[in-house]
């Protein structure tokens, strides 16, 4: 890529098809007089999305836009709930095509923008990823159009995107596991003579941080950069099971690289914040 100011748009775990996550406005009806009308809680969902690509749409002026989803694209049948709108997964798919085909004309897809797919969870996702990421005309990976990792370079700048990563961490813990994780990234490509990169973006936790690390070359001082993505679904039954006290924060990340190479505090915009 030529150097441009350039935003990195950073969205994670839409679970379409889930009937706690974003959904297309209106009903939508399926191939087998299947039927769903957003709840509640995704009609708030939808909004956010909405405000979401506004900031987007006004903050990339002037500024070229990679789009990366970060994995688990759609819900799938994970725990045999039942509580998707659709169990067929291509149905889903589908839909998370219209919702992502939506958000690039609301920030005002341009040519020099550029997508890309990440791989999510096996049990959700199978290789649906793959094919949505060929219907979306996202930048391949070799013979497929979804990628383990992720690496790009921007500016200068080397980005890394990979569906799972650290936690959070709570209390005063909060942040450590990913300044450990950036730590030992860092330490791998010092032994492997190896390039570093300087921002690394993870999800599946549903749980948003940024945290840094910062090393030394001589008396040369770079920062890593980390970013745990929110995810668009709301906690489903089988979550609060398994974390009733954690909260599914909702939303994405905008991050802009400039085109001189300074890296810029990655702006969250979470509901309700």
């Amino acid at each position: 890529m030529k150097p441009k100011d350039t935003i990195q748009v950073v969205v994670s775990d839409f679970h379409t098809g889930s009937n706690y996550a974003l959904f297309v406005a209106g009903e939508w009806k399926g191939t087998k007089e299947q039927s769903h009308i957003p709840r509640s809680a995704q009609v708030d969902i939808r909004k956010h999305f909405e405000k979401f690509a506004e900031q987007v749409k006004q903050l990339r002026k002037g500024k070229r836009v990679v789009l990366v989803h970060n994995g688990d694209a759609v819900d799938g049948d994970h725990h045999n709930s039942g509580d998707v709108c659709t169990v067929n997964v291509l149905e889903q798919a589908k839909i998370h095509i219209d919702l992502m085909s939506e958000l690039q004309k609301r920030i005002g897809w341009q040519a020099g923008d550029t997508i890309y797919y990440t791989r999510g969870t096996q049990s959700h996702v199978n290789e649906y990823e793959n094919y949505i990421a060929q219907e979306m005309d996202a930048v391949p990976n070799g013979d497929y159009f979804v990628h383990d990792l992720l690496q790009l370079e921007v500016n200068g700048v080397r980005s890394w995107f990979v569906h799972h990563g650290p936690a959070r961490g709570e209390g005063a813990n909060e942040g450590n596991c990913m300044r450990n994780w950036l730590r030992n990234i860092y330490f791998e490509a010092r032994k492997d003579e190896t390039p570093c990169p300087q921002i690394v973006y993870t999800g599946h936790v549903h749980n948003p941080t940024y945290s840094t690390y910062v090393h030394q070359s001589k008396m040369k001082f770079q920062t890593m950069h980390g970013v745990i993505l929110p995810s668009w679904q709301g906690k489903t039954i089988y979550a609060h099971r398994v974390a009733p006290y954690q909260k599914n924060k909702i939303g994405g990340v905008i991050h802009e690289i400039k085109e001189d190479g300074t890296v810029t505090i990655p702006k969250f915009s979470i509901m309700g914040f």
